[in-house]
């Protein structure tokens, strides 16, 4: 494996905590050796790690046997999580039928829609729970996050897939997915995900847009008794709770489109409009990114869903 991929905790997935959420000066944890674990073509590559950190919940971060007894390795249900806003006409029902396919229960939690959101995500038998807030919270996104948290665990789930309502699967991902959960050695997987632009034939790729060049962790082992929490911060919130990182985990190369900027100019405009209006001075994101939403020509690259 090259050296340059070694994970550190300074190269961890999207869902690294800054140093300020892991940093308490009355304790500290070593924690053992484990395997890390990459998954290229659905062949999966061991490497060991060491990793040291600084935290105020040492008994959940450390990797007792009573963490370790409960991973199944077998019959494990999968759920997917996502929270949802007005996305009646956009890519919700497309989302919501391919996730039918292959995983085992749904749950959601709608911010406050005024659309019929809620009747689209009612139509789908595998929805076993929808909560719909009276109030919207998405200036407010780790409470949302954190209530979709809740609401999921709340169905005794094994494994939790974050999942945004404009993100598909790729077909071999789809494929994996089981043989990913079903194992006892990794409590979290990551992805590559594309931001698809203008279309679904290309990406966008240049120093601003490179998510796919990273990894983002979406899928989790639910370990009932272990400390999970969110950093309270009010957009870009990471997709799985920061208590997550220091779990063993996998890097997969595996595939997913996020359609968020798929759509025509109008709708990425509107984007722009709303990030612009969220986060003004780039207190959670980067400015100059939320400029080049309206950069007329964009460098595209085609899409290919197979490696």
């Amino acid at each position: 494996m090259d050296p340059k991929k070694r994970r550190t905790l300074g190269n961890r997935p999207q869902v690294e905590p800054p140093d300020s959420e892991v940093q308490d000066s009355s304790s500290q944890v070593t924690c053992q050796i484990h395997q890390v674990h990459r998954v290229v073509n659905s062949r999966i590559e061991e490497e060991p790690y060491s990793l040291s950190l600084q935290d105020r919940e040492t008994d959940a971060f450390t990797q007792s046997y009573a963490v370790r007894r409960v991973r199944k390795s077998q019959n494990n249900k999968l759920t997917a999580m996502l929270q949802v806003r007005n996305e009646q006409g956009r890519y919700l029902e497309e989302v919501l039928h391919d996730l039918s396919e292959f995983v085992d229960e749904i749950v959601i939690v709608d911010d406050a829609s005024t659309d019929g959101t809620p009747d689209i995500c009612r139509s789908f038998p595998k929805v076993v729970r929808l909560e719909v807030l009276e109030k919207p919270l998405f200036a407010e996104e780790w409470r949302l996050r954190n209530a979709l948290w809740q609401a999921a665990v709340s169905t005794d789930p094994d494994w939790l897939l974050s999942v945004d309502a404009d993100e598909l699967y790729s077909s071999e991902a789809k494929r994996a997915i089981r043989k990913l959960i079903n194992q006892d050695y990794a409590d979290w997987f990551a992805f590559r995900f594309y931001d698809m632009w203008g279309g679904r034939t290309h990406y966008r790729e240049d120093e601003l847009w490179s998510m796919h060049k990273r990894h983002t962790a979406t899928l989790v082992r639910y370990m009932s008794g272990y400390s999970y929490f969110y950093p309270q911060q009010n957009h870009h919130v990471p997709r799985l709770p920061l208590s997550c990182t220091v779990l063993p985990g996998v890097h997969t190369e595996l595939k997913v489109q996020h359609l968020g900027w798929a759509g025509n100019l109008e709708d990425r405009v509107r984007k722009y409009l709303r990030y612009k209006r969220i986060d003004p001075h780039g207190e959670w994101g980067n400015l100059a990114q939320y400029e080049s939403i309206l950069d007329p020509e964009p460098r595209l690259l085609p899409w290919k869903e197979e490696p």
